[in-house]
């Protein structure tokens, strides 16, 4: 995956130069921390700069200076295997990039153990089955979209609950087609 992110940085960064209304809509979707926070799958900083998250990961070393560019502190790791001790961050984000992870249960328990007691976990997503994801999916022409795994809303709470989490909150926002084009799930630990 960090082969296409390196590749692509630029293009996939200015995608919300080119639909700054779209991203306007997302951005006003996504909780602000309160308390440490770190993005998992931070790409180009775009939601952890406005939003003032503290530390943003990714694979992609591209991105990665870009997201520094914008003021992010950041770390080049796998969500597989975070660099941190455990229950340290009171917010938790996966902002897009449940849907480009190889494991995404592996990352999410990774998630589960460096987050406090009780700390948020935050996953947005373009569901397969929203109008927005129907259309992503098909876009075979795209080195982002042809390597995704879009998921519905279900499933993500089915991998959450696996995990040892409980959703608390779920807000929808229609970017371009359905009312759950872009979808921010809000959980807690359940404490296993």
């Amino acid at each position: 995956m960090s082969t296409v992110f390196d590749l692509f940085a630029d293009r996939y960064d200015e995608w919300y130069e080119k639909n700054i209304e779209l991203y306007k809509r997302e951005l006003e979707t996504v909780e602000k921390p309160r308390g440490l926070s770190l993005e998992i799958g931070v790409g180009t900083g775009r939601f952890a700069s406005p939003l003032g998250i503290d530390i943003g990961i990714d694979i992609s070393v591209k991105a990665l200076n870009i997201a520094r560019r914008r003021g992010v502190e950041v770390l080049r790791a796998d969500a597989k295997s975070l660099p941190f001790k455990d229950s340290i961050f009171d917010y938790v984000y996966v902002i897009f990039t449940l849907c480009f992870l190889d494991n995404p249960i592996e990352s999410l328990k990774e998630t589960y153990r460096v987050l406090k007691d009780s700390g948020f976990l935050i996953v947005c997503i373009i569901p397969r089955n929203s109008g927005l994801g129907e259309r992503y999916a098909k876009r075979r022409d795209s080195p982002f979209y042809s390597i995704a795994r879009f998921y519905t809303e279900s499933e993500v709470f089915e991998m959450l609950d696996s995990c040892g989490f409980k959703v608390v909150e779920v807000k929808k926002t229609m970017l371009l087609y359905s009312y759950n084009d872009f979808i921010c799930i809000k959980a807690v630990k359940k404490g296993l």
